[in-house]
């Protein structure tokens, strides 16, 4: 037996495969629907959001939006996009983490209710855990 810390790509996707495989058995099964979405203007990429439907619930990965298009109301248009995919999907709650020094007032405003924080991070930051129902 050998360790690798550079697994190629295909040993590192086979754990995620082995992982859902083990659920499968025990009856919990992962079909990831993603859900993406983005703001364009001439063409160039302006916000966008990433997440993806699995297990009941929608889960944001990435939200963002170019900082000359903040406070406009984008990043609210995006995220009530997602969710209302995420209704369709029938997701019972969409959940997101964010750091400290990003938005995490953003979802507050936004509806959605901190369920956690976990402090210690470089430069004196932390993630928040926010979760809503859908």
């Amino acid at each position: 037996m050998e360790f690798s810390a550079n697994p190629t790509d295909e040993q590192a996707a086979e754990i995620g495969r082995r992982l859902d495989g083990h659920n499968a058995e025990v009856g919990v099964v992962r079909t990831v629907i993603p859900v993406r979405g983005v703001y364009l203007e001439s063409g160039r990429v302006v916000g966008g959001i990433e997440a993806a439907a699995y297990w009941g619930k929608l889960h944001i990965r990435t939200l963002w939006v170019h900082e000359d298009y903040r406070s406009m109301g984008l990043g609210s248009r995006l995220l009530d996009w997602a969710e209302e995919r995420g209704r369709e999907l029938e997701c019972v709650s969409a959940v997101v983490n964010t750091m400290s020094f990003q938005a995490p007032e953003f979802y507050v405003r936004a509806g959605y209710s901190r369920f956690g924080v976990s402090e210690g991070y470089e430069g004196g930051a932390s993630r928040h855990y926010f979760e809503k129902a859908l």
